[in-house]
């Protein structure tokens, strides 16, 4: 998340931020008050000002997680005026980032044991996979073809999420170039 310049008193926010961010880095089960308390040098009693209790902190990570998604995705307006097959490519390669593919594979895996989580995350597969299938038929493609191919790109962006560290990563270039290749077969 994006660090906020720090007030004497921590907001509901500042403590969503340092949970994700303990997601992050080390897992679903570290999300825990006695862990984000040592990391803000702060009581617990300043946690329960905000929240009353752990699965009510779970709920604003989900929120604010799906927020920034939402942001990201949307926010582009660059990405939103290019040509539909360069609008496919540029969503491609927005999952290149590290800072993202971390994030993005932390929520991932905390969806698997949080059911409002599993369904946010749902919701964005989903946003993502129509904004594709949007792209792919401004191209003229017909509805299966596009409904397929976008299935594919989304499934394996998804795959990307989870095995970047252990396959070979493409550039932005190579990327670029396969999707461009898809699109012209």
């Amino acid at each position: 998340m994006t660090p906020r310049p720090r007030s004497s008193r921590l907001s509901a926010i500042d403590w969503v931020d340092a949970a994700l961010d303990l997601l992050t880095a080390d897992g679903v089960a570290a999300v825990k008050i006695s862990r984000l308390c040592e990391r803000l040098k702060v009581t617990k009693g300043s946690f329960y000002w905000h929240f009353a209790d752990l699965d009510a902190l779970w709920e604003a990570m989900a929120e604010r997680w799906r927020e920034t998604h939402d942001a990201k995705f949307t926010g582009f307006d660059e990405i939103a005026s290019l040509p539909p097959g360069q609008r496919v490519a540029a969503l491609a390669t927005m999952l290149m980032d590290e800072r993202n593919l971390t994030v993005e594979a932390a929520i991932r895996d905390w969806a698997r044991v949080n059911p409002r989580v599993a369904e946010s995350v749902r919701k964005i597969d989903s946003e993502v996979f129509d904004a594709v299938t949007a792209a792919l038929r401004e191209l003229d493609i017909d509805e299966e073809r596009a409904r397929l191919t976008a299935g594919l790109l989304v499934y394996a962006g998804i795959g990307y999420i989870h095995g970047h560290d252990a396959l070979p990563s493409p550039t932005a270039d190579e990327l670029r170039s396969v999707i461009a290749g898809l699109l012209g077969a």
